[in-house]
């Protein structure tokens, strides 16, 4: 753990002296990147980031998250997310401000609302954050379930936070995932975000 720990500060302390040049593999396009991470590694200028699979076993779903991560200490969360917003799992880099989290809802949605949810969704966070800088939103299919994303940058505690939500209808609720790091290190994980979304799948109950 402590070598998988010190790979992953390594490539973000490069990312973050290098931002603004590309961080990924120019000869990887985002299916690659994708393919290599459910294969369970990516190369990158840096070097190679190592992933694993992560099963969450009372939600019914899969995907892959970076070797490394690991639960985010409950009194970090405290600090990065209010009570209202926070997701019930939550997995971080070493450094912890790199995260991935999970969020089973009660709020009802069936696959063919996954277009309408992700123009609400957009709504809201535009209200809340109307500094926000847009980046992409879209919907597409993952293992034959539509799923919907968007990402922005916007203020956070110690800078600006690059911010990839996407989510999906199970047993018609809304589970909701949402990836964070800071935004000088966007570039190094803006593919690799999109390619743990295409790397969700849910479980056959």
């Amino acid at each position: 753990m402590e070598y998988l720990d010190e790979r992953i500060l390594h490539l973000k302390h490069q990312a973050q002296r290098n931002s603004q040049a590309s961080v990924s593999s120019p000869t990887l396009s985002q299916e690659q990147v994708t393919l290599s991470i459910a294969a369970g590694s990516v190369e990158l200028f840096q070097g190679t980031m190592e992933f694993e699979p992560l099963v969450l076993a009372e939600y019914g779903v899969t995907t892959m998250i970076p070797k490394g991560f690991s639960i985010l200490p409950e009194h970090i969360a405290k600090v990065k997310y209010p009570v209202e917003a926070r997701p019930q799992y939550m997995y971080s880099d070493p450094a912890f401000d790199t995260s991935l989290g999970f969020n089973y809802t009660a709020q009802p949605l069936k696959d063919d609302q996954v277009p309408e949810m992700k123009d609400a969704m957009i709504d809201m966070i535009k209200s809340v954050q109307p500094s926000a800088d847009w980046i992409s939103n879209g919907v597409i299919d993952v293992h034959g379930q539509s799923v919907g994303y968007l990402s922005f940058v916007g203020p956070g505690l110690g800078g600006r936070i690059y911010t990839f939500m996407y989510f999906t209808a199970l047993r018609d609720q809304l589970l909701l995932c949402n990836f964070n790091c800071n935004e000088k290190e966007r570039r190094i994980w803006k593919p690799l975000a999109y390619g743990m979304m295409e790397n969700l799948q849910i479980l056959e109950s």
